[in-house]
């Protein structure tokens, strides 16, 4: 079984690959010490690094896997690519680009996939993988609708409110949050309605 070593400074890019039941190690590295990322770097087959920042801030624990001779993914934390980090990967540059695009689309089946693509890519095992799959940029969370109070004339005319979250947050399944605050807009008579979304610097939507 192939193991992969994910460091992400993203906790629902950790959160996405943990409920794909993928064999991945898992660490933010901004909250690991370097002990225990060296201990990961050893134990790994490939590394897959994505953070946001620079080639400078690649933890040291790094070198491990590099004098391990083992293939090494970097990748930035933006939706564009980041060729200064992406030169710093030791695997092929069409693998380093797909792998890219399956943390961008994220979600447990896109990080499942992306352990397949890995492991058969860089490691030539049998491993069935799909093309990255891709999820919309937004969307409206789906919840039922509230109760309508009885003998309430206005029940018909509660004010809707727009609860914006991350659309990182629902691919990788964390919404519980925004269901207990939508039901909180609704006990307060309003309707509550949680719209996801990639990033709110976006001008156009699918």
């Amino acid at each position: 079984m192939t193991r992969i070593a994910l460091l992400s400074t993203s906790d629902t890019d950790l959160l996405s690959a943990r409920a794909s039941q993928a064999d991945y190690a898992l660490a933010n590295p901004t909250r690991t010490d370097e002990d225990a990322l060296d201990a990961l770097m050893r134990d790994a087959d490939i590394v897959i690094v994505r953070l946001l920042g620079t080639p400078d801030d690649l933890p040291p624990a790094l070198r491990t896997a590099r004098e391990r001779r083992i293939p090494i993914v970097v990748l930035g934390g933006e939706l564009t690519p980041n060729a200064a980090l992406m030169e710093r990967s030791t695997a092929p540059a069409g693998a380093v680009a797909e792998a890219h695009r399956y943390l961008v689309e994220g979600g447990a089946d896109n990080l499942r996939n992306l352990h397949a693509f890995c492991s058969s890519t860089l490691l030539l095992t049998d491993a069935e993988f799909e093309a990255p799959q891709h999820l919309p940029s937004w969307g409206v969370l789906e919840r039922p609708e509230p109760a309508a109070p009885q003998n309430d004339p206005s029940a018909n005319e509660r004010p809707r409110v727009g609860i914006l979250f991350y659309r990182a947050q629902f691919v990788a399944g964390n919404d519980t949050y925004v269901h207990a605050l939508a039901d909180a807009v609704d006990a307060a008579g309003g309707l509550g309605t949680p719209v996801y979304v990639s990033s709110l610097r976006e001008a156009d939507a699918d």
